[in-house]
């Protein structure tokens, strides 16, 4: 039987789930006193403890043994979106992202953007439950709904951001260099409008291709995500 995971950022600090992740391990897998439990920071670490107390609403565990820990990576994937208007495509695409691994998911509003707000509450809930799917050991912070100005003036390593162009520009592989720190964006399904195109050009963004195929934003989102680690590949 697999060891359930749950995910504990202040693991260190707290010897308490949270409410959230005490009701699934009560109510859902229904763990009892001393069973052994497996901790995710979301910072690099991974913890084994067990189950010391089941008070009411809330679970408290023991002592931790640090079982597994990764160092920060040699590069950083930072995505921008445009928000489409069904959120649960938003959800899919952080919960594929996350399954990947990547360390930031942000939204912007642009021109053409099909959405103005966004609840954070429910793609935190995915990221999460990526991470304890996936094994990965980083939790991607998820940030928004920013402005369009505010992104374009982001300072960073690689900035590149996804254009669709006739001709087209060069490829994602040909335009970003491994090993860096990465901000990506990708505009609204009605693509960027020229002036932010020049925003960004301006601001040192360089543009780059998915390919001859027009792709879902959330779809570009995942292939980007893929496209940076396949880079990366040792």
């Amino acid at each position: 039987m697999s060891i359930a995971v749950f995910y504990a950022p202040n693991a260190k600090d707290s010897s308490y789930l949270s409410e959230e992740e005490s009701f699934h391990a009560i109510r859902v897998l229904r763990l009892k006193v001393g069973e052994v439990i497996h901790l995710l920071d979301g910072r690099g670490s991974k913890y084994s403890t067990k189950i010391s107390t089941i008070e009411g609403k809330k679970v408290s565990f023991g002592v931790l043994e640090l079982i597994d820990s990764e160092p920060k990576p040699s590069y950083t994937i930072h995505l921008y979106v445009a928000p489409t208007k069904q959120m649960e495509r938003m959800e899919w695409m952080v919960e594929k992202c996350g399954e990947f691994g990547i360390h930031g998911i942000h939204f912007f509003a642009s021109k053409h953007s099909e959405r103005k707000e966004i609840k954070l509450h429910r793609l935190e809930k995915t990221a999460i439950s990526a991470l304890k799917q996936s094994k990965n050991l980083y939790l991607p912070k998820i940030t928004g709904l920013h402005a369009f100005k505010e992104i374009a003036a982001i300072e960073g390593e690689e900035k590149l951001f996804a254009f669709i162009s006739n001709p087209p520009v060069a490829e994602l592989s040909k335009t970003a260099l491994p090993g860096k720190e990465y901000h990506v964006l990708v505009g609204p399904e009605g693509d960027f409008t020229p002036e932010e195109s020049a925003t960004l050009k301006n601001n040192q963004w360089k543009a780059f291709s998915l390919g001859k195929s027009i792709l879902r934003t959330e779809t570009a989102g995942i292939a980007v995500c893929h496209g940076l680690h396949i880079l990366n590949i040792d």
